[in-house]
């Protein structure tokens, strides 16, 4: 239930932290909006997070998104990679910074709960000005 939890939170806060969000760019005419009601487990900082998802999980973070100035997408994982955990950081209107899990899960197989691909193919071309972008 938590994960669900968890998946639908991430679902519904994909939209804020999106490029589209705040640039006047529409979604593909196949993507449509959830709202979906769900709860997030937040600390106030960053580093409270670390310190949590390390001492209760073994996890530490491996990549770092940063997603505009005032937000951030966080993976953690695990010395195994057998689990893993995303998190969202964001700067609040009054300078302080709230940080929560939009995600969490495991893999019954080592390394594959969290794994990037060697080989990215990335497709040419240039941005639409209508919005198909992601």
């Amino acid at each position: 239930m938590k994960n669900f939890l968890i998946f639908l939170a991430a679902a519904s806060l994909g939209g804020f932290f999106m490029p589209t969000h705040g640039q006047g760019l529409k979604p593909p005419p196949d993507m449509y909006q959830q709202t979906v009601p769900f709860s997030l487990w937040c600390v106030p900082s960053f580093a409270r997070m670390v310190e949590i998802l390390a001492e209760d999980f073994s996890e530490a973070p491996v990549l770092l998104s940063h997603m505009s100035k005032s937000s951030t997408l966080i993976v953690f994982t695990n010395q195994s990679m057998t689990t893993s955990t995303y998190v969202a950081t964001r700067l609040k209107d009054d300078g302080t910074e709230e940080c929560c899990v939009l995600w969490s899960g495991s893999s019954s197989e080592p390394g594959m709960s969290f794994s990037l691909n060697p080989s990215p193919v990335f497709p040419e071309g240039k941005r639409k000005k209508d919005g198909v972008e992601m």
